[in-house]
């Protein structure tokens, strides 16, 4: 008698669950339906269609009011498939990597980040990488994370005219765990929007190593991540925009050329 109770309960769990799926499926299609409109109002529109602000955004609100026994990771995951989804409808993004002794891993995170929908293309180097996504229309890059040495050693080649109008929007993994981000992802044309709790990276050149000055003088606290020859890369905890009135008062102090190269926000 009891083992039938047993299966009866488990019976009406399983078609419990199997409802619950039906409804999420029937969600799924109409947010894909929405998201074609939106591809189709958005079809004449130049310049980058990522928008990672906007994604960090509505993973904080989610995460933020998930019922207690919600993993966070299992909503980052789910919402980010869902997003890549969507910005394939919308618009494809080619997306190259190189430059990491890992190639896997960092194929890896791009795979993870940009969907199995996306065309990605393994290169060796960073620069060729760079190059690639510059000569790509709606193209993105994934790169080691900027650092001193090594992998994270080829932000310099940013400061090149050519590469100008590029900007690193997004880390990955986009959710923090508390370590340092693995890889940088770099477009061309994506807008530089604050979340509320976001990192800056700004380049310049500094052969007479003002740099600690001129951080005094224009009030903007900031630290050197790295130097290479007469460039330094400077990272700030918050949000710092390309027209940020304070970058005059770096350049007066100094620091020739400081330029805003990225800015990014965790989940």
């Amino acid at each position: 008698m009891e083992a039938a109770a047993d299966a009866d309960a488990l019976a009406a769990a399983r078609a419990a669950i199997d409802s619950i799926d039906d409804r999420l499926l029937a969600l799924v299609a109409e947010r894909a339906g929405l998201a074609a409109r939106i591809a189709a109002a958005k079809g004449a529109v130049d310049g980058s269609p990522l928008r990672p602000a906007r994604e960090v955004a509505l993973l904080r609100r989610l995460v933020g009011q998930a019922p207690a026994g919600v993993d966070p990771a299992l909503i980052v995951e789910l919402w980010r498939a869902l997003m890549a989804d969507n910005l394939r409808r919308q618009k494809c993004v080619e997306v190259f990597t190189g430059g990491a002794p890992d190639q896997v891993r960092l194929f890896d995170l791009a795979r993870r980040h940009f969907g199995d929908g996306a065309r990605i293309t393994r290169l060796e180097d960073a620069r060729t990488t760079l190059n690639r996504m510059v000569d790509t229309p709606a193209a993105a890059a994934v790169l080691p994370f900027p650092g001193k040495s090594g992998a994270g050693g080829w932000w310099p080649i940013l400061s090149e005219r050519r590469f100008h109008d590029t900007q690193l929007v997004a880390v990955l993994p986009m959710r923090d765990d508390g370590q340092e981000p693995e890889a940088a992802v770099i477009t061309r044309g994506a807008p530089l929007e604050p979340t509320g709790k976001d990192a800056t990276l700004l380049i310049a050149f500094d052969p007479h190593h003002r740099l600690v000055r001129g951080l005094n003088e224009a009030a903007l606290a900031g630290k050197e991540v790295a130097r290479a020859n007469a460039s330094v890369l400077v990272h700030f905890e918050t949000f710092v925009g390309p027209s940020d009135p304070r970058l005059v008062a770096l350049a007066r102090a100094g620091l020739d050329g400081p330029r805003i190269v990225g800015c990014y926000a965790r989940v």
